[in-house]
């Protein structure tokens, strides 16, 4: 059996430290999918539009209670569903820089005041985050623009930008499925936009036990050692 070269090993040792090296892929994100769902005005908001599929008065009244604790990928994947808003201004939603939605696309809170029949294109469609690790923790990003119509408590004097981690309550509906509200103004009621997130846990994940390995320093040696006695073997 011919020797491995010394070139040809330092070539194949560089490459598996280039491997070893290359970073995990990115987070992907898929188009929106669904259709605009039914909604309507909850609370006491005529410019509010929420899903009535999913939502109802009582329900956004659970969220001021809710879990505050962070959710977490219970696999590669993550559907988020856009449920709807009461917030006046216009927001987007957006995961490790991935945009997911705008929460007043279509119905803003001008057309909202003169249109009681507005739709918010957007409640009712859903994004799946894929390529994540088990055990991901789910920071939401809400940026909330100025709002500078409507009384001084609908008025917001600049744009903001909120982390679910902080701004957010949850509602645990089973089977991995999360309603998730948050806060963008001060009345802590954690019900300004919601969406439902499903392939979620409250629980952090197990992770996989790792394959021992022996240190690359350790492999380097042994594969030198390795070659010092087949040299030294064939004279």
């Amino acid at each position: 059996m011919t020797p491995l070269h010394p070139i040809a090993g330092t070539s194949a040792l560089a490459l598996g430290l280039l491997l070893a090296a290359t970073p995990a892929a990115a987070v992907t994100v898929t188009e929106a999918e669904g259709d605009t769902a039914a909604q309507a005005p909850m609370g006491s908001s005529s410019y509010s539009r929420f899903d009535t599929d999913w939502l109802s008065d009582a329900t956004l009244a659970l969220f001021a209670t809710g879990g505050a604790s962070p959710l977490f990928a219970t696999s590669s994947t993550v559907e988020v569903r856009y449920l709807g808003t009461q917030a006046t201004r216009e927001a987007s939603l957006s995961f490790q820089g991935l945009a997911l939605f705008d929460t007043r696309s279509g119905c803003n809170f001008a057309t909202a005041l003169v249109d009681e029949f507005c739709l918010i294109d957007s409640i009712g469609t859903a994004r799946t985050l894929g390529d994540l690790a088990t055990g991901t923790t789910l920071d939401f990003t809400l940026t909330a623009q100025p709002q500078r119509l409507g009384s001084p408590l609908d008025q917001r004097a600049s744009a903001e930008s909120f982390s679910s981690l902080a701004s957010a309550r949850w509602i645990d509906l089973g089977g991995g499925q999360y309603l998730l509200g948050l806060e963008e103004g001060n009345d802590a009621s954690y019900n300004d936009m919601v969406f439902l997130v499903s392939g979620a846990t409250a629980t952090l994940p197990s992770p996989a036990l790792p394959v021992p390995e022996l240190p690359t320093g350790w492999l380097l040696a042994a594969g030198l050692v390795a070659l010092a006695w087949r040299h030294h073997t064939r004279r």
